[in-house]
């Protein structure tokens, strides 16, 4: 018994030591930041089409969320963002995009009073050049007198924009396994036979699919596997009809421009 209780005071002494010794952990007093706001790897990365819209749009928006690290603030505090050049087919501020500098936009570039969480406009302009090419417009925040300090994790949005069917960020692998390689000739025709865009917004949001090529962070939480399994098989077969009726005009099976010959195996 005594021999028990000895153990115990041992343990218990050991134990009060122990939590004395721990560190007391340090309260976030830095000040403001600001960060864009990931849900995952995939929200990096934005792709956008003029393509889906009618010819007289000539401008559209796509909205990038922003988030804040430190104490909220009960006023509106400015949002800082600038273009960082990636060396290939970037976009021309002006030409293909509203000027982050612009008077019309300064309103919008604000984390508004009491909030940790916003979203930024970003304005896409129709310029004919998208018509035979994309650009990139990689953005970042950039320091100023509201928001100091800045995440390199999470400072860096690539929007690729173009007015032409180009292939999804989240047409990855997972996507592929069910619909095959990407092609714009079957992207089209796809749109044509289900009236879907089977775009970013469609594959990530009724789909389920993220742009990661890794199978274990492949899909998000509307992901049904068989759901795309139906769907998979359904266009396959409507592809079978499809290529018989074009054999009976005397017409080649569907196919890239390239010869590839569209599946969905």
């Amino acid at each position: 018994m005594k021999k028990s209780i000895y153990k115990y005071l041992i343990f218990t002494a050991l134990i009060y030591i122990a939590s004395s010794c721990e560190k007391t952990p340090e309260v976030y007093d830095a000040g403001s930041g600001l960060n864009f706001y990931y849900t995952s790897t995939s929200d990096t990365l934005l792709s956008y089409s003029f393509v889906y819209g009618p010819s007289s749009l000539l401008s559209d928006t796509v909205w990038v969320k922003v988030e804040t690290m430190g104490p909220l603030s009960d006023r509106d505090r400015e949002i800082s963002i600038v273009q960082q050049m990636t060396g290939k087919d970037d976009a021309v501020a002006g030409t293909h995009y509203v000027s982050f500098n612009d008077a019309s936009l300064k309103k919008y570039y604000v984390m508004r009073a009491n909030r940790s969480r916003d979203s930024i406009p970003v304005v896409l302009k129709r310029d004919v050049s998208l018509k035979t090419n994309s650009y990139n417009l990689m953005i970042r925040i950039e320091s100023n007198n509201d928001f100091k300090l800045i995440s390199k994790e999470r400072n860096g949005v690539r929007i690729v924009f173009t007015d032409q069917l180009a292939r999804p960020s989240r047409w990855a692998i997972y996507c592929s396994a069910y619909f095959g390689e990407y092609g714009p000739v079957k992207h089209k025709w796809m749109i044509e036979q289900t009236g879907k865009k089977w775009d970013d917004d469609y594959l990530a949001n009724v789909l389920g699919f993220t742009s990661s090529d890794d199978y274990e962070t492949g899909t998000n939480d509307n992901y049904d596997g068989g759901y795309c399994t139906y769907l998979s098989q359904l266009l396959a077969n409507k592809l079978l009809e499809y290529n018989a009726g074009r054999m009976a005009q005397g017409l080649d099976v569907l196919k890239e421009a390239d010869g590839t010959v569209v599946a969905f195996q």
